[in-house]
């Protein structure tokens, strides 16, 4: 854009239809009165001398309005300057008007009616402008505080934004360390009793790694994605444990698709292992179930382990999931451990869809 048109645009700012159709309303109102019936201070006598009252009020208010206006796009911003700048543009397009009127007085007489009152006596309407005025700078300080109070706003949300994304990153990247120390804790132990299946298990645990590691990076991953991952996971602990681990996976297809945060069920079906079916000879059975209503999502993790233990619920996983959850979606979202029957834990994860 030119320098030009960036002028004219400037210029032409704030000539909006809506406050030319309001100078033009009060004209036809202010019309009125210049046209009263001298007589009987009343109506006017007749339609064509209130077209001319009207026609002389437009012909005040609209070259004070145009005036007014463009030169309020360069004022300085400051009220007492501005006020006094513009109360100057007033008064000179109080005598533009009246030199057009007085310019269309012939006119005006041709319609066989007498010139409309206070044409000779301007003051009225330099008086009736400045009122105008006064009110024009009252809504330009409500919009301009109204202004800066969005925007200081839309600031305070964007800081709250990059803070809880912040903490996000945080948490998250607390998983990755935690997740692969006990992963690799595990093909340690494995290898030792059984370099065969420790083999396999290493072999598993890349191809899983591979895709679970950048699901991390994610701000969330669909609840059907995060079950994949879950049964990858329970996949490979099989290959330790063999016949202890048994699973079972109920997950209904309209809960698929809500968005719930990474490794969040591998992470709890890896504490039910860990602290549940592990210390038990005959180990146990995870189950995973996902439903889905109008506003929320519901996941259970529940195992038929050794129960609650003095540290269940203190873990850096599932410490971690609630802190994912509320910053992600506040007090709505609930990570919540109960007793499962007869034995176990069932770990319940309702986030908001």
């Amino acid at each position: 854009m030119t320098a030009a048109r960036r002028f004219f645009a400037r210029c032409v700012q704030g000539l909006t239809w809506r406050r030319l159709t309001v100078v033009t309303m009060f004209s036809a109102i202010y019309g009125a009165g210049l046209s009263a019936n001298p007589a009987t201070a009343g109506p006017p006598q007749s339609l064509a001398a209130y077209a001319a009252g009207f026609l002389a009020a437009l012909t005040y208010f609209l070259p004070v309005f145009l005036i007014v206006t463009v030169t309020a796009n360069f004022a300085p911003e400051r009220i007492l300057p501005r006020a006094l700048v513009l109360a100057s543009t007033v008064v000179v397009g109080v005598v533009v008007g009246s030199y057009l009127v007085t310019a269309m007085h012939e006119f005006i007489v041709a319609w066989h009616v007498d010139p409309p009152r206070h044409v000779s006596a301007p003051v009225v309407l330099l008086l009736v402008c400045w009122l105008g005025l006064a009110v024009f700078l009252l809504v330009e300080r409500d919009l301009a505080a109204k202004q800066a109070l969005l925007e200081c706003e839309q600031h305070r949300l964007n800081v709250n934004r990059q803070v809880a994304e912040a903490q996000l990153r945080v948490l998250q990247s607390q998983i990755e360390p935690h997740f692969l120390f006990n992963s690799l804790a595990h093909v340690r132990r494995l290898y030792r009793m059984n370099p065969r299946a420790g083999r396999a298990m290493i072999r598993d645990l890349s191809r899983y790694l591979s895709t679970a590691l950048p699901a991390l990076r994610e701000v969330g991953i669909s609840v059907g994605e995060d079950v994949d991952l879950a049964i990858a996971y329970l996949n490979i602990q099989k290959i330790r444990m063999d016949e202890r681990l048994t699973f079972e996976i109920d997950i209904a297809p309209e809960a698929k698709e809500a968005r719930v945060p990474p490794l969040m069920i591998t992470t709890i079906a890896e504490n039910a292992i860990k602290h549940g079916l592990s210390p038990l000879r005959e180990g146990g059975t995870v189950r995973i179930v996902a439903r889905r209503n109008a506003n929320t999502v519901r996941i259970e993790v529940s195992d038929t382990g050794q129960g609650f233990q003095s540290s269940q619920g203190a873990g850096v996983g599932l410490a971690n999931i609630r802190g994912r959850l509320a910053t992600l979606h506040g007090r709505p979202a609930q990570l919540a451990l109960s007793r499962n029957a007869p034995h176990g834990v069932i770990a319940t994860i309702v986030v908001p869809v």
